[in-house]
């Protein structure tokens, strides 16, 4: 997530269709033999260790880093950021996005955390996962903000280490992303609070 205009509320079904057409037109599909028997729950973890890698690198801007954490080697990568439209496809326009100006940042600083992992084997050497992104992002010359996005990508393992290939944000609704905030705003304690206040009524 990044860029001076950060827009919340793109529409999200050019991101699902595109994912979905990569992973399934793909020669070893979900239910290929080859991915049954693998374990869900060690590749979930094994997702896990590299977002933590991907989020200490992004949130240094070390883009370069980041960028060597992609599948070099795919001639057709897909990134969907929530603020840009269309969706980007290919190597020129990802190495555009996160290095616009060579020694130049639009960014005072980022924060990305990644929770809520799941990921499951699509065949051998391919994997999917769902993930939530929580950030504070500050542009520069902008006030800073936080907010957060749904994110499905997927990855290839080569010699042994996984990849990205592809990775689409997907933010929600307008009204349920507003009723998730109102939501998130109530004290853990409320609700003893009321118990505590019928009880007193009685």
């Amino acid at each position: 997530m990044r860029r001076a205009s950060v827009r919340l509320f793109r529409p999200i079904a050019t991101t699902l269709t595109l994912i979905n057409l990569m992973v399934w037109s793909m020669p070893m599909a979900a239910d290929n033999d080859e991915s049954r028997g693998h374990d869900d729950s060690q590749l979930t973890r094994e997702i896990e260790a590299f977002l933590a890698t991907y989020a200490e690198v992004y949130n240094r801007q070390d883009y370069t880093t980041l960028l060597s954490m992609w599948d070099q080697g795919d001639p057709d990568p897909i990134y969907v950021a929530e603020e840009i439209n269309p969706p980007m496809q290919g190597w020129d326009r990802i190495n555009a996005y996160f290095k616009p100006k060579p020694g130049f940042s639009v960014l005072d600083g980022i924060r990305n955390e990644y929770t809520d992992i799941n990921a499951h084997y699509l065949a051998e050497n391919l994997a999917i996962a769902t993930y939530k992104l929580r950030f504070d992002i500050k542009v520069k010359n902008k006030r800073a903000m936080s907010s957060w996005d749904r994110v499905m990508a997927v990855f290839r393992k080569k010699n042994g280490e996984w990849k990205l290939i592809a990775y689409a944000e997907a933010p929600m609704a307008p009204l349920t992303m507003v009723r998730e905030m109102i939501h998130g705003q109530v004290p853990d304690d409320f609700d003893a609070w009321i118990d505590q206040q019928d009880a007193g009524r009685q």
